[in-house]
């Protein structure tokens, strides 16, 4: 949890690591008087990492209190794009709370994959590819076992290149969760064939709603989704409701009548949203042959959505550079 304090002011930017984030955060903010002003920057999560309760704004205005700073000197940043929304349905959940100075989003993911990947170029673009689809898992989250589990049960996994880390499977032959990274890194070259291989990407981000409060408003994006579009990949995406919806919003064009049915976006209940996703990816490989995919892929129309997210990210991450 670096920190960084200048005169009257202090940026501490909130990292997980796997240890307890509530216990440092305290440490910290004690050390200053009621005036200072704190921006608290948590913009690599959303929701989570903080307490069992899954209520970050609760439970930072604890710390907060405690530490007998004022509210109003107080300034939280989140990955959640939607997170100003989220903050007013909170302050109406739990009244007599005194609000921060401000909420708000701020990227972290979309600028981190663009800096810390390197460009990925396809290098089968002439042959019919061996798999559908890729699925890379790395921490065990319900929505994510969920989908090992209906990929198994219904014998999709063959027809596809996926990690499940937690019970040991990797794409890449690397088992060891610490050692695993979802990204084509310098001499990488057995890991850049998951890509070379599978036509387009099924995501589970990190966020789905499943272990929120029912309140709460999430629209969380992290490198899985970022480096689909970076890599000019069409993606299937387990994720938040709406999601998709709010990558539209952003200027990002997705596949929708083109390869998928993305009508899922718009499910509001979680577990349904989640199997309707699973659900859309079955239908893909029962209903198109390796070669169709090969067709769609490579059509002029996939080509220039893939190429216009290309741009678009690139110049996202320019600008908040």
């Amino acid at each position: 949890m670096p920190v960084l304090v200048a005169l009257s002011n202090l940026y501490v930017e909130i990292l997980n690591d796997g240890k307890p984030l509530t216990p440092r955060l305290e440490e910290q903010l004690t050390k200053c008087d009621s005036d200072t002003q704190i921006v608290l920057d948590y913009s690599t999560e959303s929701n989570f990492y903080f307490d069992s309760s899954k209520n970050i704004f609760k439970t930072i205005h604890e710390i907060v209190e405690n530490a007998k700073i004022k509210p109003e000197n107080v300034t939280l940043y989140t990955g959640n794009l939607v997170v100003y929304r989220a903050y007013s349905r909170f302050l109406t959940q739990f009244q007599g709370i005194k609000p921060f100075k401000k909420v708000e989003y701020k990227d972290f993911w979309l600028s981190q994959t663009v800096e810390m990947h390197k460009k990925y170029v396809e290098t089968n673009t002439d042959s019919i590819k061996p798999k559908y689809y890729s699925s890379l898992n790395r921490a065990c989250r319900p929505h994510r076992e969920m989908t090992r589990q209906y990929l198994m049960y219904n014998d999709l996994l063959d027809k596809g290149i996926c990690s499940f880390i937690w019970i040991g499977e990797s794409a890449d032959g690397i088992s060891a969760t610490n050692d695993y990274f979802h990204y084509v890194k310098e001499n990488s070259k057995n890991f850049n064939t998951v890509f070379d291989n599978t036509y387009y990407d099924l995501i589970t981000e990190t966020n789905t709603g499943l272990e929120s409060p029912d309140w709460f408003l999430d629209v969380f994006f992290t490198e899985k989704v970022w480096r689909s579009i970076y890599y000019k990949r069409p993606f299937l995406l387990i994720g938040n409701h709406r999601a998709l919806y709010h990558l539209h919003d952003m200027g990002f064009k997705t596949f929708d009548g083109i390869l998928f049915d993305e009508s899922y976006d718009e499910e509001s209940d979680h577990l349904t949203r989640i199997e309707k996703v699973l659900q859309e990816n079955k239908r893909i490989i029962q209903t198109k042959s390796l070669e169709d995919l090969h067709t769609i892929a490579n059509s002029k129309e996939m080509c220039e959505i893939l190429e216009h997210n290309y741009k678009k990210i690139n110049n996202i991450a320019k600008h908040n550079s």
